[in-house]
């Protein structure tokens, strides 16, 4: 359920621009950039008389894009835009982003840089 939500969350803005959302790791074509999603865990967070109240999915969405793109003025304000599209995108489905997203560059050295968002979804049971 959680997955689903995030996945059609992130279609719905980012297909359009032609941007792809995978669960757990990128496959097909080559791309300049494209987004990445994982689960950390749903945990049970409030218990009444030993029975659960509320859940706390932890999610991670990395987006990456070739390190190119921040070669010049222009292709940096557009990675940009795509990572306050994500960031809006997530809170406005209900994902709280309590770190905030952080610029971990090439983490991979494969030539792509990524921007991580550490999510939680609460909701109650």
């Amino acid at each position: 359920m959680i997955k689903d939500l995030l996945q059609n969350t992130l279609d719905t803005v980012l297909h359009p621009k032609g941007i792809h959302v995978h669960d757990q790791r990128k496959s097909g074509p080559e791309a300049h950039e494209y987004v990445v999603y994982s689960s950390a865990g749903d945990s049970s967070q409030e218990f009444a008389d030993d029975i659960v109240l509320t859940k706390n999915a932890s999610l991670t969405v990395r987006y990456y894009y070739r390190s190119s793109k921040l070669d010049n003025y222009t292709t940096r304000k557009k990675v940009r835009e795509i990572e306050d599209i994500i960031e809006n995108a997530l809170i406005d489905a209900g994902f709280e982003i309590p770190p905030g997203r952080f610029d971990a560059g090439d983490v991979d050295d494969i030539g792509y840089c990524v921007t991580v968002f550490e999510c939680e979804y609460w909701r109650g049971v």
